[in-house]
C-alpha cells in the first residue's frame, strides 16, 4: 500500500510487520530432567528467515546470539513505551491513566437506571446520582461513591457506592453487561453505560450500603418514585479508605514501586 506525508509531515497508510527475530528462553530442568522449570538461565536472540517464497513463506529460526542484560532492558524499555504512549485527549474527569488502569470520577447526575428484582419490579426511571469514582485496572472494575461533588484529591474519603450488583470491595458484578475492551479514555462513555444501562437486579455482599432507615430497596423505591431532587449523601456509608489509599492499593496490583 503506498503511503503518503500529511500536513505534519507524519507517514500515513498501513506498513507490514514481519517477523524478524526470535527470543529464546534457557531453564534448568526440573524433576529429574522431566520437565523445564520457570528458572531462567539465559536467553538468546535469533535472525528468522524465509527459505521459502513470498507466496508461500517457510519462516525458519536460525542460530542465534547471547542476549545481553543491556539488550533485555532495552528491549522491554522500548515495548514498555509502546504500550503506555498515549496521545489521547483526557477529559477533565480523568484522575490517572496508564496501559492497564484508568481511574475516572463523575460528578453527581440525574441518569436512567432499570431494576428487575422481586423487590422493586421490573422498573426504571431518569433519578439523581451521588458522584461516582469509577477504576478500571486490568480485568477488574470498580465503584465507589463520593461525599462532595468536586474532583476528589487524595485525602477524599471514599464511600460504598450505593448500588446492586456491587460487591462489598466495589467490585462490579459485570454479568450480562457489554464491557468495552482495553483501557481508553476515549471508551468512558463505553463503560458508563455499561455501568448505568445494565439492570440491577440483587444486593451482593454483606454490607449495607445505605443507610436509609428501612435499607437499600426502599431508598432505591424512593429515588424511582421522585421523592428526590439530588441524591441523599447523607445516606452513603462510609468505607475505610481515601483516594490515597486506593492508588496505593492500585500500585500494588500493577508492580509499580512506591
Amino acid at each position: 500500500m503506498n503511503q503518503s506525508m500529511n500536513g505534519f509531515g507524519l507517514v500515513t497508510g498501513v506498513t507490514p510487520i514481519v517477523l524478524s527475530q526470535a527470543i529464546l528462553l534457557h531453564t534448568r530442568e526440573q524433576d529429574g530432567g522431566k520437565a523445564a522449570g520457570q528458572d531462567v538461565v539465559y536467553a538468546t536472540v535469533h535472525p528468522v528467515q524465509n527459505f521459502g517464497s513470498e507466496a508461500r513463506p517457510n519462516l525458519q529460526i536460525a542460530a542465534g546470539t547471547a542476549l545481553t542484560r543491556e539488550g533485555i532492558m532495552a528491549m522491554f524499555g522500548m515495548l514498555a513505551k509502546q504500550l503506555t504512549l498515549n496521545v489521547d485527549y483526557l477529559p477533565e474527569g480523568v484522575l490517572s491513566i496508564s496501559a492497564d488502569h484508568m481511574i475516572w470520577w463523575v460528578p453527581a447526575c440525574e441518569r436512567n437506571v432499570f431494576f428487575n428484582n422481586v423487590e422493586l419490579g421490573k422498573r426504571g426511571a431518569k433519578v439523581p446520582h451521588p458522584p461516582l469514582l469509577f477504576v478500571v485496572v486490568k480485568d477488574q472494575w470498580y465503584v465507589f461513591a463520593l461525599d462532595k461533588n468536586e474532583r476528589p484529591k487524595p485525602d477524599a474519603k471514599l464511600f460504598y457506592a450505593p448500588y446492586f450488583n456491587v460487591y462489598d470491595n466495589g467490585g462490579i458484578c459485570i454479568g450480562s453487561a457489554a464491557v468495552p475492551k482495553g483501557i481508553a479514555a476515549n471508551a468512558i462513555p463505553q463503560w458508563e453505560a455499561a455501568f448505568f444501562d445494565s439492570a440491577f437486579t440483587h444486593v451482593n455482599g454483606e454490607v449495607k450500603k445505605s443507610s436509609h432507615q428501612r435499607g437499600e430497596y426502599a431508598m432505591w423505591k424512593e429515588l424511582l418514585d421522585g421523592a428526590y431532587t439530588a441524591f441523599p449523601t447523607e445516606y452513603l456509608v462510609p468505607m475505610k479508605a481515601t483516594v490515597a489509599i486506593l492508588l496505593k492499593s492500585l500500585r500494588k496490583i500493577l508492580g509499580v514501586a512506591e
